[in-house]
């Protein structure tokens, strides 16, 4: 799973795209949130044209999350923190759902504390 097209296309994304940001990354998110398939969350990143922020990658794990793929979107989360995004309570809370429903244990208190350093409250 380290290797799909959807872990290539994140460490690869821009965060920055002027003007019209705001509504083609709402675009992205309904259709993200929409996805049957994890292949279909990879082609809407990969189409996404540079549009990526935190809610965009929300979105990705979330559905990546209720697609029972906990790998991928954990992988879609360090990608996305290396490329400088900070992580924020809506991906936390869907990581470690995932986690708990993949039956990692460990990671989703991993993250859980990492969630907690950085001074995130839950909601």
């Amino acid at each position: 799973a380290s290797s799909s097209p959807l872990l290539a296309r994140v460490i690869s994304l821009s965060t920055k795209r002027p003007g019209g940001k705001k509504n083609a990354s709402k675009d992205l998110v309904r259709k993200l949130k929409q996805a049957k398939q994890p292949s279909e969350v990879s082609r809407l990143l990969e189409d996404d044209q540079g549009i990526v922020n935190m809610f965009v990658v929300s979105a990705a794990v979330s559905q990546l999350r209720r697609l029972g793929k906990p790998h991928e979107a954990l992988a879609v989360f360090e990608r996305a923190k290396a490329r400088g995004l900070e992580p924020n309570v809506v991906v936390y809370n869907a990581l470690i759902s995932a986690c708990e429903k993949g039956g990692q244990w460990e990671k989703a208190l991993e993250l859980f504390d990492e969630f907690q350093q950085r001074g995130l409250e839950p909601h």
